[in-house]
């Protein structure tokens, strides 16, 4: 449209694309706190140009659409190095409580107890009381203090089971929970976009989706319609089709150490699947290696000297006599290297009477040989039994049980010192595409500032357009 009221026309267009650009700024400066979000920016374009006889005359501008400045390729990245930051932080705390709860730097840890135990024989086979009461009741004592060393590392290793159980349970709880966020967003967002850009809905689906990787090893692509569609790292989708899935979690009554224990099972309407096994990154796949291979493995272990410690002790202690004439085990005997920890215990003999401790190979109440026999277990080097061999002859190392006890408590530190080492290399990594991801995202405050000043002086220069021509269009009818 040619005359005044092209230019008017004109003007108006670009009042209207200034002021949509001084919106978008304003909402990117409100939003310079707000997790997630990604930095918006006006696109706009040169509206058609009107023919006429002076030439094809320009028309102004038209706001296009708004644009979000992302990254898809790095968003996949943050969640991949997500979940595994997930699983390694959640296997490096954990492991770094085992290490703590087997720390023997004070002197109060197993070896340190074991050691008394054999220093109590030491006593009793050096005794020169005939009988050598104090020495007996010395050594029920040493070894009552063993057996409450092994049965408190016991139950604070299973207790550290329980804790990931329980946090494995409330882990699934919140995968459901942005499962169905996730599904919301994906409604709003196909019904948004068939007008415009859902920007800060993709904002917000995007932080729900790495919040969702950080807890399970996840896969997403998008969809014809442009809804995410979200599965597991083996396939199985969560969110699909407009359709959101749940993981449940119920009881394992197999389960060797509590039958109160869960498995992850994956529901699709009718169709059921154990997932239990297909869960290995994010936290939930750490909290899963935590519950059922880091701390068993070091419940495992202390069964381990436990069952060896009995059976070694009982089988020396049967060869002698007590002085009330009986022969018999110092310990109850144990059923299996499984659960010894837990399980061990004076046998019934031995807590009723110190008399029936087989000192000696005779009844004399100065014969202490057998005492001796004992004491030297402490350097007794042998095969060790490890959990199934039983009945079958030992299948472990060759080595005293302070040294088993030693290498124990190094490997756990070593493993945590690696796990904690693999969690700061995934931090750092972490951190890196963060601030890449700002670099690309981010809002700055001060490029915000300078984009309002030229929204400003475009604003303003259109407004005195419009001035401009108000005054001629008075001046036209003035005339009229």
């Amino acid at each position: 449209m040619a005359g005044l009221f092209g230019v008017l026309d004109v003007a108006g267009r670009g009042l209207t694309a200034a002021s949509l650009g001084i919106r978008t700024a304003g909402h990117n400066i409100a939003n310079v706190e707000t997790p997630g979000y990604s930095r918006q920016r006006q696109i706009v374009a040169a509206t058609r140009p009107f023919p006429d006889a002076a030439g094809n005359l320009g028309t102004g501008v038209e706001p296009i659409t708004v644009d979000r400045a992302s990254d898809a390729f790095l968003q996949q990245q943050l969640m991949r190095q997500g979940s595994l930051l997930g699983a390694a932080d959640a296997q490096a705390q954990a492991l770094s409580r085992v290490e703590g709860t087997l720390n023997e730097q004070g002197g109060a840890g197993l070896s340190a107890a074991l050691g008394a135990f054999y220093d109590a024989f030491d006593d009793l086979a050096a005794a020169s009381t005939p009988g050598a009461p104090i020495e007996r009741e010395a050594l029920r004592a040493a070894a009552g203090s063993t057996i409450d060393v092994l049965h408190s590392l016991d139950g604070q290793l299973r207790s550290q089971q329980r804790d990931a159980n329980a946090a494995i349970e409330a882990g699934v709880g919140e995968i459901n929970r942005l499962i169905g966020q996730i599904d919301g967003l994906n409604v709003e967002i196909v019904k948004l976009e068939v007008r415009a850009p859902a920007n800060d809905l993709r904002d917000q689906l995007d932080l729900a989706l790495r919040e969702l990787s950080q807890l399970v090893d996840i896969d997403t692509f998008e969809d014809g319609f442009g809804r995410t569609t979200v599965t597991l790292s083996n396939g199985l989708p969560l969110v699909e089709g407009g359709r959101a899935r749940q993981l449940e979690t119920l009881p394992d009554a197999a389960n060797p150490f509590d039958p109160g224990f869960v498995r992850i099972r994956y529901r699709d309407g009718a169709n059921q699947l154990d997932a239990t096994a297909e869960i290995g990154g994010g936290r939930l796949g750490g909290l899963l290696r935590v519950r059922d291979d880091l701390v068993p493995a070091a419940i495992r272990s202390l069964d381990t000297v436990t069952y060896n410690l009995v059976s070694q002790v009982n089988a020396v202690h049967a060869a002698g006599v007590g002085l009330d004439g009986t022969t018999g085990d110092f310990f109850q005997a144990l059923a299996g290297v499984e659960d010894a920890a837990r399980d061990v215990a004076l046998d019934p003999a031995i807590v009723a009477s110190t008399d029936a401790i087989a000192a000696g190979t005779t009844t004399a109440a100065s014969d202490n040989s057998n005492a001796l026999e004992l004491a030297k277990l402490r350097d007794a080097r042998s095969a060790l039994y490890l959990p199934g061999d039983p009945p079958g002859p030992p299948s472990g190392p060759t080595r005293t049980l302070i040294e088993h006890t030693s290498a124990i408590v190094a490997d756990v530190g070593q493993q945590a010192r690696s796990l904690e080492t693999s969690r700061e290399q995934q931090v750092r990594i972490l951190n890196g595409l963060e601030s890449r991801r700002d670099e690309v995202s981010s809002v700055s405050l001060d490029e915000e500032t300078t984009r309002l000043i030229q929204l400003q002086a475009a604003f303003q220069a259109n407004a005195r357009v419009v001035s401009i021509l108000d005054r001629l269009l008075d001046d036209v009818l003035e005339m009229i």
